[in-house]
């Protein structure tokens, strides 16, 4: 069994519109490639996409889902770093992490967006904003009958989402979701504390990269006007390295629009406070 594994998947099914997503994960796998030696989840770079059931693309992305899923379980790692496409990759190693550790992890989602929605509630049928929603048990029934352990409202943190659809907003008002707005990013020990506040030992921390501000980072998918700044974003991944164990750390929805972000990129993960390096002994060509 390896302790850590480090994944690469680049799946831009879940947002369906461009594969711009795909490209940019293999590009900063590679860019990483000296820090991990990662496993690969096979996705085609060109698909023909229908919605079903209210999701497009499902037919694709499901068996995916249930298949990279079955495999962690296999592998059994202690600790998971994900480079990734778009956020509906995140089910799989939150879900996996979720059961190993028995509900004891506290899912910390940096993203501007809080993928709350449902296949009946979202006005676009792109799964990468249902991916939290699906966590907490209300998703596609390909998807949740897979999940061993339903994440529950008080395990998840959003901090720096700002653009909420009206069923999101019920939700989180609804279960008590604990935000963080951006503006507080300045003050890192505010949600150390709510995290300790809760009990949690160990967290996995989802970084969208629609999170920070286009000012200051100008390459994610779904760029999103406020935000907190790079070096904001740095400070607060060390606060919470250094108070919790860190065992999943996702970087999800890199996308080039300027195509000069990437030693930006490399320097805000690698200089996070968390330990990405992987352990093991897979190559990047290997499949999991």
């Amino acid at each position: 069994m390896n302790s850590k594994l480090s994944l690469l998947y680049p799946e831009w099914q879940s947002y369906g519109k461009t594969a711009s997503v795909y490209h940019a994960a293999l590009k900063l796998a590679e860019a990483l490639a000296k820090f991990n030696e990662f496993t690969c989840v096979d996705v085609p770079a060109t698909e023909q996409l229908e919605k079903v059931d209210g999701v497009l693309g499902l037919r694709s992305i499901a068996p995916r889902f249930r298949s990279t899923l079955d495999d962690l379980r296999k592998a059994a790692p202690e600790k998971i770093f994900m480079v990734g496409g778009t956020c509906g990759v995140e089910v799989a190693p939150v879900g996996y992490l979720n059961e190993k550790y028995a509900g004891d992890l506290a899912v910390i989602r940096f993203d501007a967006h809080a993928d709350l929605n449902t296949p009946e509630s979202s006005p676009s049928g792109h799964f990468h904003g249902m991916a939290l929603r699906t966590l907490l048990g209300e998703g596609p029934h390909e998807y949740t009958t897979a999940l061993a352990r339903f994440l529950l409202p008080a395990q998840i943190f959003l901090a720096g989402t700002r653009d909420l659809d009206p069923p999101e907003l019920e939700y989180i008002s609804s279960n008590a979701v604990s935000i963080t707005p951006f503006e507080r990013f300045k003050e890192p020990q505010e949600l150390v504390k709510k995290i300790q506040g809760k009990g949690f030992r160990n967290i996995h921390i989802h970084l969208d990269l629609d999170v920070l501000n286009p000012a200051s980072f100008p390459d994610a998918l779904m760029r999103t006007p406020g935000g907190p700044t790079v070096e904001e974003m740095q400070a607060m991944l060390r606060a919470l390295a250094k108070e919790f164990q860190v065992v999943g750390f996702s970087v999800v929805e890199y996308c080039e629009h300027q195509g000069n972000s990437i030693d930006l990129l490399i320097d805000l993960v690698t200089n996070s406070g968390v330990t990405i390096a992987s352990n093991g002994s897979a190559n990047a060509s290997d499949s999991l």
